[in-house]
């Protein structure tokens, strides 16, 4: 094989991206590379790094690129790794961490320089160098809100990242007097509205937390009605007002919605009052729903409303 073909084999395993190092390492010379630049075959991206013009221009390929120009070590953190773990939904950050006290600061690349960043929070995805899922949960409340983060922890939650019990050992981990991160997602999990269950899906624990920042109580998450042969998403058993939050993925479709009413029929003959709400009301709307509720408890409970 040509040292021009093991540097493309190379390049085809990071997303079109090689370095100096690499190059030297498949046979190619410092003055081949150097014409190869010249002539666009290879185009410089950082010093010392260098993507295949071929290649499509991504995201992830400004990551790799990145990390190369950082050095040994240095992996996807932060908004950019939240990202990756759909954490987040989206970001063109690229930010990287490293472990040296001193290394290159690429143009365009935001770096972090950590002193607890060890190989067990590493992993690699999508063929790039990352923060585990939850390293990059602690990380990211150094650089993000405190809501930003419970959204984050949220995602990680619905999708199996991880459990409320591993972020919790992530953090005592890594926990130290000035330790960015590490209060904010502390907060998050102290204030937890659904405690450490997990949702199955992103609307609940935004209904929770719209509970919990316009003054209700705190409700039972998923309580069970044996009695209707149902399971409310919230409710307060005490005044038998349940609530249930309506994402159109799992009650869009005619036969969802007939056995909703269904059930709905059969909580109010069990003497339930039960509120519902959709995703727009919840995400869109939270004081509506909120008065709205305050409405219905009060109709329920005159004295207290």
């Amino acid at each position: 094989m040509s040292p021009e073909a093991k540097l493309a084999a190379r390049a085809a395993l990071q997303h079109g991206v090689v370095d100096r190092r690499q190059a030297l390492e498949c046979g190619v010379t410092k003055s081949t590379l150097q014409r190869w630049v010249a002539d666009g075959r290879l185009e410089a991206v950082h010093a010392g790094v260098y993507r295949w013009a071929a290649a499509p221009a991504t995201w992830q390929q400004q990551l790799v690129a990145a990390c190369f120009a950082c050095g040994p070590g240095a992996v996807v953190s932060h908004r950019a790794a939240a990202a990756l773990w759909e954490l987040l939904p989206s970001t063109d950050l690229v930010e990287v961490s490293v472990v040296r006290s001193s290394c290159p600061v690429p143009m365009g690349v935001v770096v972090h320089r950590s002193r607890d960043l060890v190989h067990g929070h590493t992993t690699v995805r999508h063929d790039l160098p990352v923060t585990n899922p939850l390293r990059t949960l602690v990380d990211l409340g150094a650089v993000e809100s405190r809501w930003t983060v419970e959204d984050a922890l949220d995602r990680g939650l619905v999708t199996r990242r991880f459990t409320v019990a591993a972020v919790e050992w992530m953090l005592f981990d890594v926990a130290r007097p000035g330790r960015r991160g590490c209060g904010v997602l502390r907060k998050v999990l102290d204030e937890r509205p659904l405690g450490t269950a997990r949702p199955d899906g992103l609307l609940e624990p935004r209904m929770a937390r719209l509970l919990r920042d316009h003054g209700f109580p705190p409700a039972a998450f998923q309580q069970p009605v044996p009695e209707a042969r149902a399971r409310l998403d919230f409710a307060y058993p005490e005044v038998r007002l349940g609530m249930e939050v309506d994402g159109y993925e799992f009650h869009g479709t005619p036969r969802a919605i007939t056995a909703d009413h269904e059930r709905q029929r059969r909580l109010v003959a069990a003497g339930w009052t039960v509120i519902r709400f959709t995703w727009h009301d919840v995400v869109r709307r939270p004081g509506k729903v909120a008065a709205d509720l305050r409405d219905v408890w009060a109709a329920i409970v005159p004295e207290v409303g």
